[in-house]
């Protein structure tokens, strides 16, 4: 068995049902129009697993071994609410909102704790360290994934490099994020100026939710494998209740900016190229509802919108060069670049506001499938390191 075989036949908790998945999995069964072969010679896998590894064949994600391997990276992994109970009969009471059956097997069991995790640099923890702050990244899973799975999602990784504090919460209600925050903040040294929401698939919706929900909290958010829209996403993913939303992102009636990074495989869902996106579902053309989520973030970030007519007419375009082919923008040359990364090209697309800065960053990765990627992270966590808010006026503030 070669080492690229092995690493497809490694396994994983996929589910917070406990379902086990092999890696290959991911590039072979669930998407069969990846060119594998191309991420062996590229040598993504490698990056792959290195980016995995602590979730792979650790299926208690805070075994002696896990906990080893986050010291060795300068992170002190803890658990919270594990023992706190969710009253659902308290939230509808709270909220107005019900969860039709919380209880139901399909829900899993991190819907009955308010649990979360936190990752927080050793340094935070150093007397001589007193008075230092911390940029700290909520950091929301896909539908029906454990709350482990962030561990290898690479979020932590690149988080330990720069010093920066990860709270990986099990719930994602928005109600439920700000409790676990404010807990943060008691026990952490946090930065609140420097506070930023991400996550993929479900958890890209989610924090795609808490950019037009909470501009006051966050400084930027990373929506990645969805697309990222003006909206709630209801009932997409279980019977998870969200409060109605009325289209305009609360940022516009604040007047502050609220920048977004978004990334997604070309092969994830039919979103690139934007010209020829389709539903993930049915099939239907997507573009129109793809281009007026992109100008939905235009509005709040004071960006020219897109023309739904040019994009259109990108189609068939000959001359197009091979970013403007595959991101499907029609974009100023100086806003699109590419970059390759562990043997993966990624086509990157900037709409910029009008004081002429990058606000809204959209990343198209090639021969990916629905699966967070090593650069997908560094390219979001550079993005976000530009940004921070005014804990008092709520004012976004930019750094070169």
């Amino acid at each position: 068995m070669d080492r690229y075989e092995r690493i497809m036949r490694r396994q994983f908790v996929m589910n917070d049902a406990g379902r086990i998945d092999k890696v290959g999995d991911l590039y072979t069964t669930y998407n069969p129009m990846v060119d594998v072969q191309a991420l062996m010679d590229g040598g993504f896998l490698d990056a792959l697993e290195e980016m995995m590894e602590p979730i792979l064949e650790k299926f208690d994600d805070f075994s002696p071994e896990v906990l080893a391997y986050w010291a060795k990276r300068g992170m002190v992994k803890e658990a919270h609410g594990r023992d706190d109970c969710m009253s659902w009969s308290e939230y509808e009471r709270r909220t107005g909102y019900r969860w039709e059956d919380p209880h139901s097997p399909d829900e899993g069991v991190q819907n009955r704790y308010k649990m979360w995790n936190s990752f927080v640099p050793v340094s935070a923890f150093d007397p001589a360290c007193k008075g230092r702050r911390y940029p700290v990244v909520v950091v929301l899973h896909g539908g029906f994934n454990p709350i482990s799975i962030v561990d290898g999602w690479g979020f932590v990784q690149e988080a330990a490099k720069r010093e920066w504090i990860v709270i990986a919460p099990s719930l994602e209600l928005d109600d439920i994020i700000d409790e676990i925050l404010e807990e943060a903040k008691r026990l952490y040294p946090v930065d609140e100026s420097r506070i930023y929401a991400a996550g993929f698939s479900y958890g890209g919706f989610m924090s795609g939710t808490l950019g037009n929900q909470r501009p006051d909290v966050y400084a930027a958010v990373g929506p990645c494998g969805a697309p990222i829209s003006n909206n709630y996403c209801e009932r997409e993913v279980g019977p998870e209740p969200q409060k109605p939303f009325d289209g305009a992102p609360r940022a516009i009636g604040m007047g502050v900016y609220m920048p977004v990074f978004t990334a997604s495989g070309n092969l994830d869902g039919g979103r690139f190229p934007v010209y020829d996106a389709k539903n993930y579902r049915t099939g239907e053309p997507f573009v129109k509802e793809f281009v007026e989520g992109i100008n939905s973030w235009a509005r709040v970030n004071h960006a020219k919108e897109l023309v739904l007519e040019e994009v259109l007419a990108m189609k068939g375009e000959e001359g197009l060069s091979e970013a403007e082919k595959h991101l499907g923008l029609p974009l100023p040359a100086d806003c699109v670049k590419t970059v390759v990364a562990d043997g993966i090209t990624n086509y990157i697309g900037d709409l910029k506001s009008e004081d002429g800065i990058a606000r809204i960053r959209i990343m198209c990765e090639m021969n990916m499938p629905h699966w967070p990627t090593p650069e997908m992270i560094r390219q979001m966590y550079a993005f976000f390191g530009h940004f921070s808010r005014d804990p008092k006026t709520k004012e976004s503030i930019y750094h070169k």
